[in-house]
């Protein structure tokens, strides 16, 4: 192999790892803009992040074991690390706002017209509900009763 090969494979191997790590930071901002779509607590966010972290932990290590027969290099982690800044700097603002704005206005259509459509199963639902808990009420009151007379 002479010395231009071997700086071509390693072009190549820190190309991958650039990429790498920006598909990985595009991945986390697509967890940013379902948090930022539908809000849930701390506990379920170290969840998604835990599961996160595996991930990149597993495309890390392929892309090392595939690119590199599994020798850790500096400068291929050095490239994710460079790939996510990268994305971070350039694209991830535009990528989050885009998408939520988006993302937003088509699920409140949805649900406009989902709640247009839905308004009379609604008020049946409402009266169904309240009849049956009122039987219900009834009922308990005559266990209630039923039980003291013992």
């Amino acid at each position: 192999m002479t010395v231009s090969e071997t700086i071509g494979q390693e072009a190549a191997i820190l190309c991958a790892a650039v990429l790498a790590g920006a598909g990985l930071f595009f991945l986390y901002d697509i967890l940013r803009i379902f948090r930022r779509i539908i809000p849930h607590g701390a506990i379920w966010v170290g969840v998604e992040d835990f599961v996160f972290w595996l991930i990149c932990t597993g495309v890390v290590f392929v892309m090392i074991y595939r690119e590199n027969d599994g020798m850790v290099r500096g400068f291929a982690l050095g490239g994710v690390v460079l790939g996510m800044l990268a994305y971070l700097l350039l694209l991830s603002r535009f990528v989050v706002g885009v998408n939520v704005r988006i993302l937003k206005a088509v699920l409140g259509f949805v649900k406009r017209t989902g709640a247009f459509f839905l308004r009379p199963f609604w008020r049946i639902w409402k009266k169904t509900a309240g009849f049956l808990r009122k039987q219900l009420k009834k009922f308990w009151k005559a266990v209630k009763i039923g039980l003291s007379k013992r």
